[in-house]
């Protein structure tokens, strides 16, 4: 177990390199370790977005549960974690249990005096999660717009005191902030462009994860119509078709596949994406058309085919649904 105690100023990459025995690298306000060995295989980053906000990244796949302990200080960081793959456990040291965040979830923790969590990261499980900290002390000292932007909206919405009492929001399956904390959890550029894509993106992780708070604190928000649990499986259907695209992919089949009724996976599509099953199936086809037509030398019978569209005719149909453009003009425009 690795045992840290809180420092608003400290990012606790040095304590994992030396735990991983790996080596430390560091640039300018990031820093990473590499892991490919007998405790895992990926990487484990962090760097400072501007004073007050500061990530951390997990990309990585354990070999064994990597446990840490966190004691909280008295002005410690208010943080924002998001599951864009896998999951793990936290709990406070007076909790029964500890709780199972699941992937596409969100998690807003802060601590107080004396007070302790464990985190466990559980192994054989690839991960991908993000997590932003908030110091508000530095945050309210900041002149950057951004930052004095985020310290009064975090004051607004989270009253709470940290030398009294712990805080913890385990939100809902949450598939909107996905996108901007997948970014975050693979963009590998340090230069400007690639700093200034990652604010972007951790910002708008943030913002969304305060809109996904206050859906969820809001009565008058309609229950979710599937367990959280059943939620977090159905994310992962969009894998499981772009691993099979060349495939059938009928509803029924699906259903099986995930173990749950036709209803309830309709059901979660909708309430994820706002779309049926089958119209999510094809918006991911013709994303993927999309790609293979940009990027490789496919003619759109290949590509039609590789997507698992046995008509050239239907798939150009499709294609234009969703694009709002042919599949042969974007051809022709490539090769231009």
């Amino acid at each position: 177990m690795l045992n840290l105690t809180e420092d608003p100023l400290a990012n606790y990459m040095p304590e994992m390199a030396l735990h991983f025995k790996t080596l430390l690298d560091e640039t300018n306000d990031s820093s990473t370790i590499t892991i490919d060995n007998g405790r895992g295989k990926g990487f484990i980053s962090s760097y400072l977005v501007f004073p007050g906000l500061r990530v951390w990244v997990f990309n990585i796949i354990f070999r064994s549960d990597f446990k840490i302990r966190l004691k909280f200080s008295k002005k410690g960081l208010i943080y924002f974690s998001y599951n864009v793959k896998g999951h793990f456990f936290h709990g406070f040291q007076d909790d029964d249990a500890f709780l199972d965040i699941l992937q596409n979830q969100h998690l807003i923790i802060a601590g107080s005096t004396n007070v302790e969590a464990k985190i466990v990261y559980p192994a054989n499980t690839k991960l991908k999660i993000a997590i932003i900290g908030i110091d508000m002390v530095t945050l309210g000292k900041a002149n950057a717009r951004n930052a004095k932007r985020i310290h009064s909206r975090v004051q607004k919405l989270f009253r709470f005191d940290h030398e009294s009492q712990a805080f913890r929001h385990l939100g809902s399956i949450d598939t909107e902030t996905k996108k901007y904390a997948a970014l975050v959890c693979k963009n590998y550029d340090k230069d400007l462009v690639g700093e200034l894509l990652t604010e972007g993106a951790v910002l708008n992780m943030f913002a969304s994860q305060i809109q996904a708070y206050i859906r969820d604190t809001n009565d008058s928000v309609s229950v979710p119509p599937l367990r959280n649990a059943e939620l977090a499986r159905i994310t992962s259907l969009g894998d499981y078709v772009m691993d099979h695209l060349d495939q059938e992919l009928s509803v029924l089949g699906l259903s099986k596949i995930f173990e749950m009724s036709v209803k309830k996976l309709q059901l979660g599509i909708q309430h994820l994406y706002g779309v049926s099953v089958g119209r999510y199936v094809t918006n991911l086809r013709m994303g993927q058309a999309k790609h293979l037509i940009n990027t490789t030398d496919l003619s759109c019978s290949e590509v039609s085919y590789r997507v698992g569209i046995s008509s050239l005719s239907y798939f150009s149909k499709l294609f234009k649904e969703r694009h709002g453009i042919s599949p042969s003009l974007i051809k022709g425009s490539v090769k231009d």
